[in-house]
């Protein structure tokens, strides 16, 4: 028997997939153990199993995310299938050197000053609605959702307050138009990222209390930051950093638009509010997978991993393993354990930013929900990405108000 058993058909880039995720979710877990290879993007192997998933994603002595673009270590793939050509020096690094990197934007994730955000996230939203009170219909991606998400990271970054939309949109098309295809913004993210750079240079002379300066002037195990690196941290925190938590609110109130009885379920505690936000996490996870590379052979629920071979973690399946969720496919708002979902992540690469995505969201349901009840989406004319490889999003989603913004 091929040690590489058993097989499926699996390609998280493919219009199968981002028509039958759920799907294939549900196959998985029929099987004897969730876990299988797949010979898309040069060979790996799907995990579904949440207790194993979290396992690889806390153990980075066995399992590696390094990035090893010019074979100059030991030649791993890093955190993304296909392999990126231009690492993410922060996510695709294991520590000690990727938690002392983390160390530098840390200060801006702590609960102190993320209790800051909330009433800032509020603010830039209430203005996305200000701006489309008066029009008929409006686009709830484009004009209410990007504009505050990420308009609220990018303040966090330190970009100044009218140059957020172009790297904004660059950030977005890049999320759902793959590389190579018409309108992928491959000039635009260059041109950001030399922005990047001139940003760096510029907070060296003038610091500021912002990541860009925590960058600019940071060491890492004593030495200097470099260009590269700092310009690679920001550059995750910009492309990766709002998509996510734009994909949670519309794919939350896509859900909540047909059914009245759950938005007053939501609004009725702030206990509610936060439970409901996490089952919605759990159901419809933003971000597809992260990928560990086996760093010695390995046996995982009976299946025989080679050393430098690749596991994707893979949310929409671990998020549905009915050994951990009961009735997995069912979103179920009392859901008592559905704040340990994968969704960001696990281990020493959790996402940084989950707090604050957890609270632009509430900010976001909670506004929306108490000021538009009457709000209205045509589900029908809605346009998803094109592909969910990367996030489980849409470009484009048609909302009537059908409510007066408060003052």
């Amino acid at each position: 028997m091929d040690e590489r058993s058993p097989t499926f058909d699996f390609d998280h880039h493919s219009v199968h997939y981002r028509e039958h995720w759920a799907d294939i979710a549900r196959d998985m877990h029929a099987m004897d153990f969730p876990m299988a290879w797949t010979d898309s993007h040069d060979g790996f192997w799907v995990l579904a199993s949440w207790q194993h998933a979290k396992r690889v994603l806390e153990d980075y002595e066995n399992f590696s995310s390094d990035n090893d673009i010019h074979k100059e270590r030991e030649g791993f793939r890093g955190v993304v299938i296909p392999q990126q050509a231009y690492p993410l020096l922060l996510s695709e690094s294991d520590p000690p050197v990727a938690t002392a990197r983390r160390r530098l934007e840390m200060p801006f994730f702590t609960p102190k000053s993320l209790r800051t955000w909330g009433p800032v996230a509020e603010k830039f939203f209430r203005e996305a609605l200000e701006a489309c009170r008066d029009r008929d219909e409006v686009d709830l991606v484009n004009d209410i959702v990007i504009p505050t998400t990420a308009r609220t990271t990018l303040n966090i970054v330190g970009f100044e307050p009218d140059n957020w939309h172009d790297a904004a949109m660059t950030a977005h098309r890049a999320t759902f138009i793959p590389p190579g295809e018409p309108g992928f913004p491959a000039e635009e993210m260059d041109r950001t990222r030399e922005m990047f750079l001139e940003y760096l240079a510029e907070r060296r002379a003038n610091p500021k209390e912002d990541i860009i300066t925590a960058l600019a002037h940071g060491t890492v195990n004593g030495v200097p930051l470099t260009d590269a690196e700092g310009e690679s941290m920001l550059s995750a925190l910009v492309f990766g950093g709002f998509d996510t938590t734009t994909s949670a609110v519309v794919n939350a109130l896509i859900w909540l638009s047909k059914r009245p009885d759950a938005r007053e379920t939501l609004i009725a505690s702030k206990e509610a509010m936060a439970r409901g936000i996490e089952e919605f996490l759990r159901f419809y996870p933003p971000t597809t997978a992260l990928t560990r590379n086996a760093r010695h052979d390995v046996e995982i629920g009976g299946r025989k991993v080679k050393k430098g071979e690749r596991i994707m973690c893979w949310y929409p399946g671990t998020n549905r393993d009915p050994s951990k969720f009961p009735d997995p496919d069912t979103l179920d708002l009392s859901r008592v354990n559905a704040g340990e979902h994968l969704s960001f992540s696990a281990g020493p690469h959790r996402c940084l930013g989950a707090p604050l995505a957890k609270i632009e969201i509430t900010a976001m349901l909670e506004t929306f929900l108490r000021e538009m009840p009457g709000y209205s989406i045509d589900e029908e004319r809605a346009v998803p990405y094109p592909l969910f490889g990367k996030i489980l999003g849409y470009s484009f989603v048609p909302l009537r108000l059908n409510a007066k913004v408060a003052g």
